[in-house]
């Protein structure tokens, strides 16, 4: 998940700024826009500086030291905090949001405006991963085995790629339905009610649109035949899982990863990334893949998609809230720049804990869930393991129980641990960030040790899991019906 782009995203469009209308003289106009120029001049020096400085550091130091990672780290996070800071002046300093519908008359456009809004921040990103990329190349020099890279501009269409890919097209979609019914309905597009019920139809869509997108987005090709792809669809056909297709994530050997996208087993594909297939051996491989499928068997995909649309109940029960404390705390004499700068910051925040905290707890659980799948799917069922049955092997072998044995635990636990050794462990100050959704691979498989051996500890996490799926289901209902009640909906529309 992007999220330095979702929250520009939220920066450039998802709160209120001071409504001011009206363009600009010319003189004015060039002034705003060699502002923006400027900013945006000035992100890609000091990446291009840091970037070479980093290189430097790396060769003195003998490649992919601890040290460098380290440096990288928290350079590239205070990078992408810089070019956050750089968006947020260009939106609420520079008022770029009025420059581009008033001052070049781009009100009415269709999605050419939306577009123009957010490139500054698009351009500010590219600018950070051009800079970087020198640092990025002595890191990953002889590490995989290879004193090759990708050129720079291959590294830039791969990264945007990557980040943009399942992002901006349903930005796109949902800004040209939304300008489409502004042109030709406006009274349609005025009601707040007909928003909230747009976002919710494009959140519901999200979960079967994404196969199509990652295809689009991604680049990839099927997984070839031989002995690896049969040993996946007899474990797939063992679980009952359905594919459309198990996908090689060509990513130039820059990610070594795995994912599912697609709600629907007719739609749907499994991606196993080329420096994955080539640093792990199948039966790590097997976990990996075994790990993707129990996201698809606990139903995680729908699961998140309900999650998504019943926080608009939350998020729209936290604006009017804000809102009503602000004008409480502020009072009506408090101008107008302080209380949108109050309002936004503290919409931030809720924002913030809400999907870092609660969101992120949820995920971790449901990670670690499907880690336990990871090692039912190499496992052989037999408590006293080993000697270990290969189950993945026979088409018609049968595990004992559905106990996860000590083997299939470790066989995981090694491929959980590799993909960080070889990815590299989070540094920096947006570390933290890094592995919110996932949790960290020390906690993750400390976790798995206690299971090794205790079933019934599995079985008390299961039903930990069921409860807390009941109770996150049963909240975000009553905080939509909150939000009905109180009229706050409203508030999601602007």
């Amino acid at each position: 998940m992007p999220l330095p782009l979702l929250i520009a995203l939220v920066l450039a469009f998802g709160l209120d700024t001071i409504d001011e209308t009206g363009s600009f003289t010319s003189g004015e106009l060039e002034r705003r826009v060699a502002q923006v120029g400027g900013g945006l001049i000035l992100v890609a020096a000091l990446a291009c500086v840091f970037g070479i400085f980093v290189a430097r550091f790396a060769g003195q130091r003998g490649g992919s030291s601890r040290a460098t990672r380290r440096l990288q780290g928290w350079g590239g996070g205070a990078l992408e905090i810089l070019a956050l800071g750089y968006f947020a002046w260009v939106i609420h300093w520079v008022d770029w949001v009025r420059v581009v519908e008033w001052g070049l008359g781009l009100r009415q456009a269709i999605v050419l405006d939306e577009f123009l809004i957010i490139l500054p921040y698009l351009l500010a990103q590219l600018a950070v991963w051009w800079g970087l990329y020198p640092g990025e190349r002595a890191l990953r020099a002889g590490r995989f085995g290879t004193d090759r890279m990708v050129s720079r501009s291959r590294h830039l269409i791969l990264k945007a790629r990557m980040t943009y890919g399942l992002v901006l097209p349903v930005a796109l979609i949902y800004t040209l339905t939304r300008d489409l019914i502004t042109r030709y309905d406006p009274r349609l597009a005025s009601d707040p009610w007909a928003e909230v019920g747009g976002i919710a139809l494009l959140g519901a869509l999200i979960p079967v649109m994404a196969p199509a997108l990652a295809r689009l987005s991604w680049p990839s090709r099927p997984l070839g035949p031989g002995p690896l792809r049969d040993r996946l669809e007899r474990l797939a056909h063992r679980f009952g899982f359905r594919c459309t297709e198990i996908l090689v994530w060509d990513t130039g050997g820059a990610v070594i990863n795995a994912g599912v996208t697609g709600s629907l087993p007719w739609f749907r594909y499994v991606l196993l990334s080329d420096a994955l297939i080539k640093l792990l051996d199948d039966h790590e491989i097997e976990a990996v893949f075994g790990h993707e499928v129990g996201h698809v068997a606990h139903r995680h995909l729908p699961y998140f998609g309900f999650f998504f649309l019943g926080s608009l109940g939350v998020m729209a029960l936290a604006a009017h809230l804000v809102k009503l404390a602000a004008s409480a705390v502020l009072g009506p004499d408090t101008g107008e720049l302080i209380t949108a700068v109050v309002e936004i910051s503290a919409v931030l925040v809720c924002l913030a804990v809400y999907f870092l905290g609660f969101f992120g707890f949820l995920s971790r659980r449901f990670e670690r869930q499907a880690d336990v799948f990871g090692c039912r799917a190499v496992s052989c069922g037999r408590a006293q393991c080993p000697p270990h049955a290969d189950l993945n092997a026979h088409e018609t072998a049968v595990p004992e129980s559905s106990n996860l044995c000590p083997v299939g635990i470790r066989i995981f636990s090694n491929a959980l641990s590799r993909v960080e050794q070889l990815n590299g462990p989070p540094e920096g100050p947006l570390s933290r960030l890094f592995t919110w959704r996932h949790g960290r691979v020390s906690r993750r498989l400390a976790f798995l040790n206690t299971l090794d051996g205790h079933p019934e500890a599995e079985r008390r996490f299961q039903s930990g899991i069921a409860r807390l799926r009941l109770v996150v289901a049963l909240m975000l209902v009553a905080a939509l019906v909150a939000a009905v009640a109180t009229h706050s909906l409203r508030y999601l529309a602007g």
